[in-house]
């Protein structure tokens, strides 16, 4: 599909971004706030998830039936989500309802009510949400995961928050960390679709006011701390609990998002384990039949990256997948790639990307991952040309400088002791 990128820079800081498609009939807008976990200060770990489920239950005009009810009558779909660096609050519309979505967004990151007794029935739907998590291990060795290798800095709390510190939120806790973070500089509007990029600055510099509603002005606190990047942690840590399965995370620094050979990164993630054809499933599920879940990750961060392989197994076969997967890092740092295994990667990861593409929430989606971590947009055109310049030795070299023993960090859990997981490792320096 062909677009127009667009941006619009308000004297105040505020990010208008846009994406305009005249061969479709939706548009996705997305209402972004560079604020996420890592943001939080001790004791307040959560609120900004907390103020993501709050904001929908109402405004000083709308209940939380109407917030919904005012897109979804006219088939549109409204949701939010928060991350460690980000707060995201969407919609998706037919294209004739623009100024509907960007009414009820502003309407709820700027009026929302924070009413006393909707905080109280919200902390316990959260604690109940935080306990799913626990239940669900699949879930939990990610959250663990992020707490062995960034340790004790703020990128390794869980989204979520622990059920003692929501269960101590108030409302001038809420409101505070609210008024010194949802600022419209830190604010990006992002839209793709059939729209002019004028008529969204316009209902942009309509709706969203300079302030946030006045009742939620007289509390305030200290602006947001400095992010500082992450030391991160080697080592084995394992979580010993009775579960039908052993679930494994692997993971190892990686370059960030803005690093020039993020291309080759992507291939090489891809060949590792980013889908059926990839050398992990291959090798864990098809050949040895050790794992009905296996794959590779990348998780970027504004100052850090970090590559990751989860994947779940039977107890007695902990020692065999570890070797496996330590078995395939060191292939790719030692063997070069035939290029029919690299030009099939690229195949692959190009039809990934332009196949998400059209879908408006996905371009509306890298469009602010764009702005968030490198501040300036990338063509689909140049992307596919990055994946195409990458070479097998530029792919390599990435390999060599990632996968080294010493920086490997493992977390597991499942009924299994610290001391057969290391004795499983065998990958040494």
């Amino acid at each position: 599909m062909s677009s127009i990128y667009r941006k619009t820079v308000l004297p105040d800081g505020l990010k208008i971004i846009s994406e305009s498609i005249p061969t479709v009939r939706s548009i996705s807008i997305g209402l972004w706030v560079d604020i996420g976990s890592r943001d939080e200060p001790d004791g307040l770990e959560g609120i900004s998830h907390f103020i993501e489920h709050m904001v929908f239950k109402g405004t000083t005009t709308r209940s939380s039936f109407d917030i919904v009810s005012y897109i979804e009558s006219v088939g549109g779909v409204i949701n939010a989500f928060t991350t460690r660096e980000n707060t995201c609050f969407l919609a998706k519309i037919i294209d004739l309802h623009l100024p509907r979505a960007v009414e009820i967004l502003a309407d709820m990151a700027f009026n929302a009510r924070f009413d006393r007794d909707d905080i109280i029935k919200e902390k316990k739907i959260i604690v109940d949400e935080i306990n799913e998590v626990k239940d669900a291990p699949a879930d939990l060795v990610h959250d663990l995961f992020a707490q062995s290798i960034f340790g004790k800095h703020p990128l390794g709390r869980p989204i979520l928050g622990s059920a003692k510190t929501v269960s101590g939120f108030s409302r001038k806790k809420v409101i505070s960390f609210l008024n010194s973070n949802y600022l419209r500089k830190r604010m990006i509007v992002v839209a793709s679709g059939n729209f002019r990029h004028s008529d969204l600055v316009r209902l942009v510099k309509k709706h969203l006011p300079e302030t946030i509603s006045s009742d939620n002005q007289k509390y305030s606190t200290a602006a947001r701390t400095r992010r500082i990047r992450p030391q991160l942690h080697p080592g084995v840590f394992v979580t010993s609990r009775k579960t039908n399965q052993i679930h494994i995370c692997i993971g190892m620094p990686a370059i960030k998002f803005s690093h020039p050979k993020r291309a080759s990164l992507l291939l090489l993630n891809s060949i590792l384990g980013g889908g059926m054809s990839s050398r992990l499933f291959q090798k864990i599920r098809e050949d040895m039949g050790l794992a009905y879940t296996v794959f590779s990750y990348l998780d970027f961060f504004k100052d850090i990256g970090v590559i990751g392989v989860y994947l779940n197994t039977e107890k007695g076969h902990t020692g065999a997948v570890l070797r496996a997967v330590f078995d395939e890092l060191e292939k790719l740092k030692n063997t070069k790639l035939d290029s029919t295994e690299l030009n099939s990667a690229k195949e692959q990861l190009k039809g990934s990307l332009v196949l998400g593409l059209e879908n408006t929430s996905h371009r509306m989606n890298r469009l602010a991952k764009h702005e968030l971590l490198l501040g300036k947009y990338i063509s689909i055109d140049e992307t596919v040309s990055q994946i195409d310049s990458v070479s097998s030795a530029s792919m390599r070299d990435i390999a060599v400088k990632l996968f080294q023993p010493d920086k490997l960090t493992v977390t597991v859990l499942g009924p299994v002791t610290k001391k057969a997981v290391e004795n499983s490792i065998n990958w040494q320096p």
